[in-house]
This record gives C-alpha cells, structure tokens and sequence, in this order.
C-alpha cells in the first residue's frame, strides 16, 4: 500500500531515509518490519493475514473508529487511515 503521509516525525524519517535517529531505538526495528509489511501489501486485508500475531491489528472504535492500529511495544502504536488502498496520517503514538 503506497503512504500518502506520516503525521510523527521520527517516522517519516524513518520511511523516508531509513535512519531511526528520531525514535525510541528500542522501537524502530519492530517499526521497520511493520513498515516494510505496508509497503509490500496490496490491500489492507492482506496486510491483516501476513501481520505477525503480537502486532495486534485492529480498528479503532468511537471518534477514531476510520483509523486502524498496530501495536509496536508497549503502549506505542502505528495507527494510520486506509483510503482508496493508500495510507494517511500514519502516526506513532502512545495512546493509553
């Protein structure tokens, strides 16, 4: 699925030039499979059938019900919209 925009900026980096200077280091190799598992996926689907089990893949409820999450570590979450099959306003966030 193609990423329209990251909202974090440690993250964009990250996509964008593969350095993780701006993360927490003991997330950004879990936040580089994850990545590279959107990047190779097709639809949102496949990426729900090829996503590890720990990544906890699920769709947000209330206010938030358009955004899905990913769990990294911890509380930290990727959390993102799909539309029209691409990616928007993917975030890295703690949000418990």
């Amino acid at each position: 699925m193609i990423v329209r925009s990251i909202r974090h900026r440690g993250l964009r980096v990250l996509y964008e030039t593969d350095s993780p200077r701006l993360l927490k280091q003991d997330l950004a190799e879990r936040v580089r499979g994850i990545l590279a598992a959107l990047a190779m996926a097709e639809t949102m689907e496949d990426f729900i059938r090829e996503a590890a089990p720990g990544w906890r893949v699920h769709r947000l409820a209330g206010e938030r019900r358009n955004e899905w999450s990913v769990s990294v570590s911890g509380n930290w979450r990727i959390t993102f919209e799909e539309r029209d099959g691409g990616i928007e306003r993917m975030n890295l966030e703690d949000y418990h």
